[in-house]
């Protein structure tokens, strides 16, 4: 794959990633009343909050591959944190509860992430030992 296709496919995910999360929160937003009727209301508002930081990362870390080029790799400190920030406080306008079932449904989300860009990601590191030279060393 061409770096000029790698970086088109980038730039699609990130633009989409970010309307969705867009519509989520808006629609979240929209249904606020909806999720302080029950407890399994409140849960299930946890879960969608966690997509909403699943693909606000994608977004931010498909835009920050873009800028400093297809080798970069998001972070805890400055990406994570900064998109599980947003979404606990979007979860936290809605609902507290969701704030809190959407740090948790988050976490396990990231762990998932991880998995897959290990496996996607990852390249095989080859070591190619040399033969060994067979010296003779003279004793005197």
């Amino acid at each position: 794959m061409s770096s000029s296709t790698s970086s088109k496919n980038t730039l699609v995910s990130s633009i989409i990633s970010g309307i969705l999360s867009l519509v989520i929160f808006a629609t979240l937003r929209f249904c606020a009343d909806w999720f302080n009727g029950s407890q399994l209301n409140v849960l299930v508002g946890g879960y969608l909050f966690s997509w909403l930081f699943i693909l606000s990362l994608t977004c931010v870390s498909n835009a920050e591959m873009l800028i400093f080029g297809p080798d970069f790799q998001a972070k805890l400190v400055p990406e994570i944190l900064f998109c599980m920030s947003l979404t606990v406080a979007a979860a936290g306008i809605v609902h507290r509860v969701c704030a809190t079932t959407s740090i948790l449904f988050s976490l396990v989300g990231l762990y998932f992430l991880n998995r897959i860009s290990s496996k996607y990601y990852s390249t095989a590191v080859v070591t190619v030992d040399a033969p060994a030279r067979k010296t003779a060393k003279k004793f005197k």
